[in-house]
């Protein structure tokens, strides 16, 4: 934990590895450790027999050792977590240990629903190859088959079918060859899988949630992986009725059939009723609550861009207009009440896309994540208007990247930016580039420097570098950073600490939450308890803390028995 605070690797070799630590861990030993914990043969009757000879167990008991004494270097260089905390992570612990309860039979027979589903997809891929691609998974094949037909691909990456499925000049055959891939590639058999895997005699699983995985101090999922679960393609009405009324009724097959005559393809019906798996324990709701557009918030808090902030309070108090026609409306100049329902999307993906110093590229992979593409000119338009109608933030950009790089090439002294009283401090000490946030808390850049670095538009420019973990290689390497991604790591920082004050207000009030996902809390109440308690439960949710006075907080919250979204 004292080491993903500071943006290290979480692993002992590859955090010692991160500080260039003298004492390493002992990869030998290592090995021998991995050997001897597992059978080297069984005996007749079943018994397993172990390597447990002297010379190998002596080669563990020194990796052991050795093990320690790196940890004992780590110790030194790392920072110990502040009380705030070290709270925050007893915490987490707490709500790792309680664990959240899966509806079991459920889970057992989507599996099955899938299974069946899969063997028809596969004979139907089957026959409408002619026998030449067996599975889905069977890449090559598919490749050249689908070439064969006139449509050649570089590669069945998700992007790129769904590209495919949705174009215009696709071949029918190989369109639907390439919606069965898609069918077959869903995780929604994976998750299933993850939770029959780790469920505990109780029915709960535990451990889903990561401390401190991003640098930012944001959980990460784990095990079960709620964070990246798929977007519903039914409502949530439909979910519930999948649910409670057709999947466990009657056999495996007579699901499958009532699922499919309903409501089309049982994986894309299934993978959007995964979280409806998800439940309260027998004679539990559950409670959740979702802070509503945080960082878009403390974005214009931290930047000061005021005209914003009335606008989210308005809106929260019933008396504004919905936050994305407003948003299109002050970028192009027009009255709020003409926004039509296709410039209301454009407002949405503007402020999506837009607010950490995207361009062109960030608005079209945002709108094209929704289904719609945008042309370069068009998008640019949207860019710079989004931007005029934004200038605290824009100038903020410019500041925070101004204070960082100024603390890089000043070490020891502090540097920052300040908008209505909101700081953001940064300061070099020791190998690191410290920045700390309004509420205390302070985020951490590894090895920082100072270097020229050519700009996408064609420009050398000074900019901060920096040691992290890629978020794609997930490799320990030299990065860079700039004054919209400075304040995307800020102003997530910032929404993380609302979200963990939050969690131990909830906890002192005896809610007892169960899990959290994103910027939503989720905790397990009796069923009987009283009907104002949700109103409480979002209620302390969405107070503000001492440090963020003035950051309107808004909660949406609901109870029911499955999780949803």
């Amino acid at each position: 934990a004292m080491c993903y605070a500071m943006a290290l690797p979480g692993a002992l070799d590859r955090a010692a590895a991160a500080l260039r630590l003298t004492e390493r861990k002992d990869a030998t030993g290592g090995r021998m450790a991995m050997q001897c914990s597992r059978p080297r043969g069984f005996h007749p009757d079943g018994s397993p027999i172990w390597w447990d000879d002297p010379a190998r167990l002596a080669q563990v008991y020194a990796y052991c050792k050795q093990d320690v004494i790196v940890e004992r270097e780590l110790h030194k260089r790392v920072m110990a977590l502040s009380p705030a905390e070290q709270q925050t992570w007893v915490l987490d612990q707490e709500i790792n240990k309680r664990g959240i309860y899966i509806d079991l039979p459920l889970v057992r027979r989507a599996i099955d629903v899938i299974n069946i589903e899969q063997e028809y997809l596969r004979g139907e891929l089957v026959e409408l190859t002619a026998g030449m691609v067996a599975s889905a998974t069977e890449i090559q094949r598919l490749m050249t088959w689908v070439a064969d037909h006139g449509f050649p691909m570089e590669n069945l990456r998700k992007a790129t079918v769904e590209e495919a499925v949705g174009g215009e000049c696709t071949p029918e055959p190989v369109r639907r060859a390439l919606e069965i891939r898609q069918d077959t590639a869903k995780t929604s058999t994976a998750k299933l899988n993850a939770m029959l895997r780790t469920v505990g005699a109780d029915g709960r699983v535990r451990d889903t949630l990561q401390y401190h995985t991003a640098s930012t101090g944001r959980w990460g999922g784990r095990r079960l992986q709620t964070h990246n679960f798929p977007r519903p393609t039914i409502d949530q009405a439909d979910i519930e009725e999948v649910l409670n009324n057709i999947l466990p009724k009657g056999s495996p097959e007579e699901a499958h059939a009532a699922i499919k005559w309903t409501y089309g393809s049982p994986i894309k019906v299934l993978s959007s009723c995964l979280r409806g798996i998800i439940t309260a324990a027998p004679g539990h709701e559950l409670m959740a609550g979702d802070f509503a557009n945080i960082e878009g918030r403390v974005n214009a808090w931290l930047s000061g861009e005021q005209w914003k902030l009335d606008a989210f309070r308005a809106y929260d108090e019933g008396r504004g207009p919905d936050l994305y026609k407003l948003s299109y409306a002050k970028g192009f100049g027009i009255p709020v009440e003409t926004v039509t329902k296709a410039q209301r999307f454009i407002g949405k993906v503007m402020e999506l896309a837009l607010g950490y110093q995207g361009g062109v590229g960030a608005f079209k992979a945002m709108a094209g994540a929704y289904g719609q593409k945008v042309k370069d000119s068009e998008a640019e338009i949207i860019k710079v208007a989004w931007r005029e109608a934004h200038p605290r933030i824009v100038s903020f950009w410019r500041d925070i990247e101004s204070a960082a790089l100024s603390a890089v090439l000043s070490p020891g002294t502090k540097t920052g930016v300040e908008r209505e009283g909101r700081r953001i401090i940064f300061l070099v000490r020791g190998s690191f580039l410290w920045c700390q946030l309004p509420s205390g808390r302070v985020i951490c850049y590894p090895y920082p420097s100072a270097e020229t670095k050519l700009t996408p538009w064609g420009e050398e420019k000074l900019q901060v570098h920096f040691y992290g973990v890629d978020a794609e290689t997930h490799q320990w390497c030299k990065q860079s950073t700039y004054g919209g991604k400075l304040t995307e790591n800020v102003v997530q920082a910032i929404s993380r600490d609302v979200l963990a004050e939050a969690m131990h207000r909830l906890t002192a009030r005896r809610f007892p939450i169960v899990m959290h996902v994103h910027d939503e809390i989720v905790c397990e109440i009796p069923k009987d308890a009283d009907e104002s308690r949700l109103g409480v439960f979002v209620g302390v949710m969405a107070e503000a803390p001492t440090w963020a006075a003035g950051l309107p907080v808004a909660v949406e919250g609901w109870r029911g028995e499955r999780y949803r979204k």
